[in-house]
């Protein structure tokens, strides 16, 4: 018998493509990355229902149909969290078939309303507010069974690449959580392995007490972590000291907001994500998008123009942007990654300033496909 490989269909759709890997993207109810109201919102669900077999519904404390009231409540036992945005997401996902993954529950202090970083409260009060918050967003609407991986906790590392953890205090960039305490690290690791002596209690008894409700997958996740260093390593140890005092941990998010003028090493992302899977959790590409570093060595924010001057600027841009988006995606694939998640597919999305006027996504204004998204189908067929 004559065995002929399937031959590359550059017309396919993601999912075609994907095979035990889940493929998803981020979506909200309305505004930005609508799939249920507004002007985009219908050609959006069409986009998401032909490509996806998975979506991140994103709600945060503070935005997007937050969680967290506007107004501080009276006491830490009066606090009303609010599901509403959260219970249509993924009731449109139930009903669509798609594996759900929600972002984010717990932040550094930007993600959350003014008053409660600005709230001297005590570890009891805080161990309160995160049982009551936990416990409202699971069980309301059932979401406990119908959402399969809760991303817990994001971003609680220190902005820099140290590996160290945020500090407490009002600042936006700080987490208040840090107030309820560090324990020892029980790791077991030893000498530059091991980056921090103790850990943030909060963080245990977010898996202790979210385990307890849900048999759901249960993830952790942040930035720079994707390609190693000492943040990845940070990560590694937190994850290791958590399943050595018996904690449930299943899975590990790398952002992997990537730029097209940063160098990386795709032998590094495959032996990173090989060490966190024999760790004993899963591992998944979290908020993929590939754009540019706006940061200029003075630590001054510039704009696109400041980089991309004319038409042949944008073709070196894209032609960077394709490779990277196939790169990360092929290797993430091979090294045995179960969910990749970009963080929106349409350029010029109409509301919300991040990457604006970057191009860092895979299809057109017009819905129309870039390189970059027949280079992640290429990938996945690879």
């Amino acid at each position: 018998f004559l065995i002929f490989a399937q031959e590359f269909n550059d017309k396919a759709f993601l999912k075609d493509y994907a095979g035990d890997l889940v493929i998803t993207t981020q979506v909200r109810g309305e505004r930005n990355k609508a799939i249920l109201r507004g002007t985009e919102a219908k050609k959006n669900r069409e986009f998401v229902l032909q490509n996806y077999t998975g979506i991140q519904p994103s709600i945060y404390p503070a935005w997007d149909y937050g969680f967290w009231p506007y107004k501080k409540p009276r006491s830490v036992r009066e606090i009303e969290i609010q599901t509403g945005g959260l219970n249509e997401l993924v009731n449109w996902g139930v009903l669509n078939n798609f594996h759900i993954m929600h972002h984010c529950l717990f932040f550094p202090n930007k993600y959350f309303p003014k008053w409660f970083s600005n709230t001297n409260y005590s570890k009891n009060e805080l161990e309160i507010l995160m049982e009551t918050y936990i416990d409202v967003v699971l069980n309301s609407n059932e979401n406990k069974d119908k959402v399969d991986v809760f991303n817990l906790i994001n971003e609680i590392f220190a902005m820099n690449k140290s590996g160290n953890y945020r500090k407490s205090g009002p600042g936006k960039e700080d987490c208040k959580w840090m107030d309820m305490g560090f324990e020892v690290d029980q790791s077991g690791l030893k000498g530059e392995k091991k980056i921090n002596f103790e850990h943030p209690i909060f963080v245990r008894k977010v898996f202790e007490y979210a385990s307890k409700l849900t048999s759901s997958k249960l993830e952790i996740r942040d930035f720079n972590i994707a390609f190693g260093g000492k943040k990845a390593d940070g990560m590694y140890q937190l994850i290791k000291h958590l399943k050595n005092s018996g904690v449930r941990v299943d899975a590990v998010g790398f952002q992997c907001h990537l730029n097209v003028n940063e160098p990386y090493n795709y032998d590094n992302l495959k032996k990173n994500i090989s060490r966190f899977i024999k760790l004993g959790v899963e591992v998944y590409i979290t908020e993929l998008d590939v754009g540019l570093n706006l940061w200029s060595s003075d630590g001054k924010h510039r704009k696109v123009n400041d980089v991309i001057k004319s038409d042949e600027d944008w073709n070196e841009f894209f032609k960077l942007q394709n490779e990277i988006y196939y790169m990360v995606v092929k290797t993430a694939k091979d090294a045995g990654v179960s969910i990749i998640s970009d963080w929106g597919f349409r350029d010029d999305i109409p509301y919300g300033g991040w990457r604006k006027d970057q191009k860092a996504w895979m299809v057109n204004k017009d819905y129309s496909r870039k390189g970059a998204y027949t280079s992640v189908l290429k990938a996945l067929f690879d």
